[in-house]
């Protein structure tokens, strides 16, 4: 029998957080939890995230192994811009995480759940590239076709790992990233003609939703061998039954009745953590790639298929960042509401509108990098794909 290196964390989402914690109350907290966390074994490791070194301190063996096979580790002598402390097992004290930005300090208390760890990781480096390194930080995937590349961003369950991935799978495609691209820009800005906008991604491998499989049926082989975080392995557990042997997914037969051990989208934020390279070859894979397009998803039964943004209507769309709430993405009260994170990004920690509408606006003016808006709830996968190459080839 197979058996599964999957792990179910008692928190399964993000937990309550508090992102401008002042240094006293981070210290006092710190000084509070230490103690239980150097009663027993403790990791640490470095990440280099862009050339941002951040750290983590934990006694959950979980995010450390997930964090190792995550990102680039520099050695333990190497000077940390900032540092993560997880601590679990603090009885009466609820799941919670903390950041000081005096401190360059984030906390978790209680929570296993590697998402949100690794989220504050990139949102750590992020204050710090676009305050000190004129680097713009975009929660998105980057692909590229024929050397061109698009970042794709959008909200949970619109497809963008979709469409990231028939990029990726297309003869001339590679994967850059299907999370986060930081964009560095030149300064001061030169006249015409400009360097080309590289992004660039942080990523050893991708932190995958595993409900990915459902429509990838070939990535069954793939998560098998991998480390997974809240995979399903019984079908009582399941949330999409119908009846005694249907699936409320796929239309179709319960995997569970057809004989395998587990199901990848019985949970909407089951996960995976992928090499990159472990899934086409390293000939697919890219580090970076010269943005061309920039591609926003959304889904309704109403909206325009394609919409071309002009730069104050693409700034629009992204400043609102108007999404339906998925699982891992908020309290399990919540999901399936409207909610809003501005520029589809939570992960900024250290959220500034103003350098975030100045990077983007240069992106798109000064760069003239095209922004199409797609919706892919009135449109089939492949006809949103055609669109996106057919902007991509032209821009």
């Amino acid at each position: 029998m197979l058996q599964l290196d999957n792990y179910i964390t008692a928190s399964k989402a993000r937990v309550k957080s508090e992102k401008n914690t002042p240094a006293n109350r981070m210290r006092d907290l710190l000084e509070k939890v230490k103690e239980k966390l150097y009663t027993g074994d403790v990791y640490r490791a470095k990440a280099d995230i862009n050339g941002i070194i951040v750290q983590l301190v934990t006694n959950v063996h979980h995010q450390y192994e997930f964090w190792l096979a995550n990102w680039s580790i520099v050695e333990d002598s190497a000077a940390e811009h900032a540092t993560i402390y997880s601590i679990n097992n603090m009885h009466a004290m609820e799941p919670s995480a903390y950041y000081s930005p005096e401190l360059h300090t984030s906390l978790f208390i209680n929570t296993e759940y590697y998402g949100q760890c690794k989220s504050w990781a990139l949102g750590m480096a992020a204050a710090i590239l676009e305050k000190k390194f004129n680097t713009l930080s975009i929660h998105g995937a980057l692909a590229s076709f024929k050397g061109r590349g698009v970042v794709i961003v959008a909200p949970t369950g619109t497809g963008k790992t979709t469409q990231a991935f028939k990029l990726f799978l297309h003869s001339e495609g590679k994967i850059v990233g299907d999370d986060w691209v930081y964009v560095k820009f030149p300064d001061p800005i030169s006249p015409d003609p400009k360097p080309p906008l590289i992004g660039v991604q942080p990523e050893r491998s991708l932190y995958m939703r595993t409900e990915t499989q459902k429509d990838q049926p070939w990535l069954r082989k793939i998560f098998d061998v991998c480390k997974l975080e809240n995979v399903t392995v019984r079908k009582e557990d399941c949330a999409y039954p119908v009846g005694e042997e249907g699936c409320g997914l796929t239309g179709g037969k319960c995997v569970f009745n057809d004989g395998y051990t587990h199901c990848y989208y019985a949970f909407g934020n089951s996960r995976a953590i992928v090499p990159r390279d472990l899934l086409l070859g390293p000939e697919k894979v890219a580090d970076s790639a010269e943005i061309r397009l920039i591609a926003l998803l959304r889904r309704d039964d109403h909206s325009p298929a394609e919409v071309v943004l002009n730069s104050d209507e693409a700034i629009e769309v992204l400043k609102k960042g108007e999404y339906q709430i998925r699982p891992g993405a908020g309290p399990r009260e919540e999901w399936g509401k409207m909610g809003y994170e501005s520029w589809y990004n939570p992960y900024l920690l250290e959220l500034d509108h103003q350098r975030q509408e100045h990077y983007f606006r240069l992106m798109f003016e000064e760069w003239k990098i095209p922004c199409i808006l797609l919706n892919t709830g009135v449109e089939t996968v492949e006809q949103t794909h055609q669109s996106i190459l057919k902007h991509l080839t032209k821009a």
